[in-house]
């Protein structure tokens, strides 16, 4: 029986494997992989999004915290978990969606800057609209009250992560689109477009390098 089994093992171990045939991915394709970063953002905020509502319906709201934190930090939580809700639905979700179901990287460079856009669209909005302000009203319940709530802890540290993340992505983006602009402006690529716009024979450099006397 032993023998057997070892037999079996060796069979089924020099069995080559099945060859699949890889069609590859037409625009507009429907296929969800979780490996595809549009689609772990949008599963990663809407999670964020729905322990924000969490935190606020679970204690924030409760008459115990708001005697603690006072009545306008309330207001202030629920306004911007309001615009958390709206920001993700109508933007940031949307977007996520939309640059992982119908942008493909096969779709060449096109594809792909269009998929970039999408995702820097959406993670600016859910930057600006959520992570930077429910931060701070949680670090400043935090630091002057401290932790009143399980639910309150899990929110914070997932807002922490997220805010961190969407800090080194904005400012990143920012560097890359202003550093583009610039160049544009005052760099080599400005001289090239002067040179080649219709009615204008000279280039900036050349002329900056004249003498006095010409």
């Amino acid at each position: 029986l032993k023998l057997q089994f070892l037999y079996l093992i060796a069979a089924l171990c020099a069995t080559p494997p099945r060859s699949r045939r890889s069609a590859p991915m037409e625009r507009g394709s429907t296929s969800l992989r979780i490996k595809d970063h549009p689609v772990f953002l949008m599963w990663w905020y809407g999670a964020c999004s729905i322990f924000s509502i969490a935190s606020y319906v679970h204690w924030v709201r409760d008459d115990d915290t708001v005697a603690l934190i006072g009545e306008d930090v309330k207001r202030a939580y629920v306004a911007f978990v309001v615009l958390t809700i709206l920001a993700y639905v109508f933007v940031a979700g949307l977007c996520f969606f939309w640059a992982a179901f119908y942008c493909s990287q096969d779709a060449g460079r096109a594809g792909i800057k269009e998929r970039n856009r999408r995702v820097h669209t959406g993670m600016v909005a859910i930057y600006f609209a959520s992570d930077t302000p429910l931060f701070i009203i949680d670090l400043y319940i935090v630091y002057w009250h401290g932790w009143i709530d399980e639910v309150q802890g899990i929110a914070f540290v997932l807002k922490i992560l997220s805010w961190m993340v969407g800090t080194f992505f904005v400012w990143f983006v920012y560097m890359w689109k202003m550093s583009k602009f610039l160049h544009k402006r005052t760099g080599a690529d400005r001289e090239i477009q002067l040179a080649a716009a219709p009615g204008v024979a000279f280039n900036i450099g050349a002329v900056e390098n004249l003498s006095p006397d010409v």
